[in-house]
């Protein structure tokens, strides 16, 4: 009588990590970044050449100086400030659709609290940009 072998297939590789690739694969395809992706690696170079090309050290010093004059604002008068300008955006699209006011009707617009106040806040970030580009020795 024969032997039996003492042999035990080996148990199925774990395929937890590649089922979770092509789920990412899939949902990157059907989202259609899959794509977008595979031509933004394929024009790397000449993306990366236009960027040197319009990207100078002076660039990159200039948006980091913009971006510092944002470090303090709280996310709420960030989001204040949004809003108005939103505003501003849309109420200076319908005043300069209908015809210009007169001088009196501007007179008329100084009674106005928020008209004063906007007023306000520009000519005080317009005295405080004017500070900073006076001269270096002015204390």
């Amino acid at each position: 009588m024969a032997t039996s072998l003492g042999y035990t297939p080996p148990p199925p590789p774990d395929t937890a990590a590649r089922d979770d690739l092509d789920d990412l694969v899939r949902a990157l395809h059907e989202s259609g970044l899959l794509r977008a992706l595979a031509g933004g690696a394929r024009s790397y170079p000449v993306l990366l050449s236009q960027l040197l090309r319009t990207v100078d050290a002076s660039t990159v010093r200039s948006a980091i100086a913009l971006a510092g004059a944002l470090r303090d604002a709280r996310p709420e008068q960030a989001e204040r400030l949004a809003a108005g300008l939103r505003d501003a955006r849309h109420a200076a699209g319908e005043v300069a659709a209908a015809p210009a006011e007169g001088p009196l009707g501007l007179l008329r617009r100084l009674r106005d609290p928020d008209t004063r106040r906007g007023i306000s806040a520009a000519l005080a970030a317009v005295a405080a940009v004017g500070a900073s580009l006076g001269p270096a020795d002015r204390d």
